[in-house]
């Protein structure tokens, strides 16, 4: 079993990185994978109700269809059947009034066919269409006041669809059981009610429906197209349109291909919001790596920088109080003190111009004044300042520098301070074979300098 102080330990072992990507696994992508997989199980759901939820849209619109012609067909009735009650139909000259109303009726709606007002002895077939009507409540309007009727004519010339709309007069100064009513053309209800109140629906839908309505003989009354893999919805209109029956399906597809391609939608949004939240998660975790060896390198910085510091600091101290307390006899001991001070003040005041270089290099600010100098000159000025150092190291220099060497453009403090730091690494980093060899040579008109020593490397990996 593991106790939770070896899990800190093991925790506290592993690098930064390695860290980063426990805490992403466990805080971030655990949890976005879990919610993937509810999301895909969502739409698994989603793809098996769409059929459901598709038959309910197309009542919906069957719904919508039947409010539409109600609409139409009411208005009509109210505009050629409702000024018709304001008449006195017992009073002289009423005839004559209602035939010029008539005749102005049928220029004004061209859909009617003829407008009429009968009584008991009506037209034994109208009349029946009209007892018909008001027995199965096929009113129009939320009032009541006007009915539809539509029925398949086989007697008449033409044989065909027999569309009327009915208003019962039953005003106590008219005659009692009187009825007004309209007779529709026969192309009205197939290619102006049905059409223009259907083809506008189909038109604003997708995919594209195939509608198709037939009445109670199955003669159809409008069709579309021929849906692909069948209706998807039959039934029969509410009422005043009982009589009629509607079949919808889909007319380019069908319906597990759509559920299909909702889902595949649904998916690639989710997929493509997933990518980027991935993507982000990447970004952030990069940059907070980035932040985080750039917090341990100026901490590693700080403390390299201390031990610099200290280390020239401790050798002033120390041969400035032998020189003090007069334990050196040897004048030539004393010039060999004295230099040791000098050279590492030298080197303290090098590491301090190191530490407000990096400064300036941070923020962009280091410059470099390039001037004509001798590159064996600076060597020799950094060995000098070092030669403490590396005597007391037991470090072995050897130094390979062609005679005559030409003039080239340097910035020296630069120059110094990059071979500088390449002998504090090889000092530093040196295993048992304490080596290191300087090599200058002329290559045309430049000028190589190589530096090389025994030490255990940088790994291939942090070389960049």
């Amino acid at each position: 079993m593991l106790l939770p102080g070896m899990f800190r330990d093991a925790i506290r072992k592993l690098s930064l990185r390695k860290r980063l990507m426990i805490l992403a696994a466990i805080g971030v992508f655990l949890p976005v994978l879990g919610l993937t997989y509810l999301q895909y199980r969502s739409l698994t759901e989603l793809q098996n109700k769409t059929k459901g939820a598709f038959k309910d849209n197309l009542r919906q619109g069957l719904t919508l269809v039947e409010q539409r012609m109600k609409r139409r067909l009411e208005d009509i009735a109210s505009q050629t059947l409702e000024p018709i009650a304001s008449r006195h139909l017992s009073s002289p000259g009423t005839a004559k009034a209602l035939e010029q109303y008539f005749a102005e009726v049928k220029r004004s709606h061209s859909e009617i066919q003829e407008i009429f007002v009968f009584g008991d002895s009506g037209d034994p077939e109208i009349v029946g269409l009209f007892d018909r009507a008001r027995f199965n409540q096929s009113f129009l309007d939320s009032d009541r006041k006007y009915l539809f009727a539509n029925s398949f004519c086989a007697t008449c010339t033409p044989a065909g669809q027999r569309t009327f709309l009915f208003y019962p007069l039953s005003d106590s100064t008219q005659k009692q059981g009187s009825v007004a009513g309209v007779l529709f053309k026969e192309g009205f209800v197939t290619d102006k009610l049905l059409a223009g109140t259907v083809a506008p629906l189909i038109a604003a839908h997708s995919p594209t429906m195939a509608v198709t309505i037939s009445d109670e003989n199955r003669q159809v009354l409008y069709s579309n197209a021929a849906p692909q893999g069948g209706y998807l919805l039959e039934s029969n209109l509410d009422r005043p349109f009982s009589n009629w029956r509607a079949a919808v399906g889909l007319k380019d597809t069908n319906l597990d291909a759509l559920a299909r391609d909702s889902f595949l939608h649904s998916a690639g949004a989710t997929l493509l919001v997933l990518v980027f939240l991935l993507g982000g998660l990447a970004l952030t975790l990069r940059a907070t790596d980035r932040e985080a060896r750039l917090a341990q390198a100026k901490s590693n910085f700080v403390s390299n920088v201390s031990h610099e510091l200290k280390t020239p600091l401790s050798l002033i101290s120390l041969f400035s109080e032998i020189l003090e307390l007069g334990r050196v006899d040897n004048e030539e001991k004393k010039q060999e003190y004295y230099g040791i001070i000098r050279h590492e003040s030298r080197r303290l005041n090098k590491t301090i111009d190191n530490i407000l270089d990096f400064s300036r290099i941070e923020a962009g600010r280091k410059t470099y004044e390039l001037v004509e100098g001798d590159m064996a000159e600076v060597i020799d000025n950094v060995l000098s300042t070092h030669r403490y150092q590396i005597i007391t190291s037991g470090f072995d220099v050897k130094t390979n520098m062609q005679p005559e060497l030409p003039s080239v453009l340097i910035d020296r403090d630069a120059m110094a301070q990059a071979i500088s730091n390449l002998l504090d690494n090889a000092i530093k980093y040196s295993g048992e074979v304490k080596q290191l060899s300087i090599t200058t040579r002329a290559i045309g008109s430049d000028l190589s300098l190589e530096v090389a020593d025994h030490g255990i490397g940088i790994p291939r990996t942090e070389q960049a």
